[in-house]
């Protein structure tokens, strides 16, 4: 099998139609067809999709080949419009201010851009439960139907993986990781930022499974 395919197989999750994450079995085979993937952060004003709104959001277009070229890169800050309901702990961590969120667009502008970016693409992030749900938000606010791919890939899954029983790693979140790769950051809790970590932290995990020969080991 593909070492591509193999090493992303790691972190396939299965979305319904709306784009919720399903437990549903998975295989390889899914990612056949697809061309390109979205390598996406958003930063919300908490963790309730229905409550909590994004008001940060990043994403790199790469192709869905070995060398992840890129195809095309757009973020921006979000206009909050309910910023009543944020949770102060969520604000301090993307360093929310109205004098920074000056020129932040409204939802309706920054999501379509964001979908048409993405059209297509596998959805790909670090730890995307909760980004995932709130994109199914944005589409259900916008009235839109499910703009991505019926799947998506977790990176922080295939790190779990090609460092199980490791030393190398012994955090699993984004920054700890990235900095033992030896990834240089362009920022930290910034939406296009925390994308560029994890397409970074990607491309060296690819370097790590053509190490290890993960395509004999990609799970069935």
């Amino acid at each position: 099998m593909e070492l591509l395919t193999a090493t992303l197989a790691h972190g396939l999750r299965l979305l319904d139609e709306s784009g919720r994450l399903t437990p549903d079995h998975t295989s390889p085979e899914l990612l056949f067809g697809h061309h390109s993937l979205f390598v996406v952060d958003l930063e919300m004003s908490g963790s309730n999709p229905q409550l909590h709104e994004v008001i940060d959001l990043g994403g790199i277009r790469a192709a869905l080949t070995r060398s992840l070229a890129e195809e095309a890169v757009w973020g921006a800050r979000v206009k909050p419009r309910h910023i009543g309901n944020a949770v102060p702990g969520a604000l301090k961590v993307v360093g929310y201010s109205p004098k920074g969120w000056k020129d932040a667009v409204e939802l309706d502008i920054a999501f379509a851009k964001f979908a048409e970016v993405g059209r297509g693409a596998v959805i790909t992030g670090w730890g995307i439960g909760q980004d995932v749900a709130f994109l199914v938000e944005s589409c259900r606010r916008q009235g839109i139907a499910w703009p991505f791919a019926p799947i998506a890939i977790d990176v922080q899954y295939i790190a779990r993986f090609l460092f199980k029983g490791g030393s190398d790693v012994d955090r699993f979140n984004l920054g700890h990781v990235a900095d033992r790769l030896g990834i240089g950051r362009m920022g930290e809790h910034g939406a296009l930022a925390d994308a560029y970590a994890t397409y970074d932290v990607l491309s060296r995990l690819l370097d790590r499974a053509a190490a290890m020969n993960v395509a004999d080991t990609a799970p069935a």
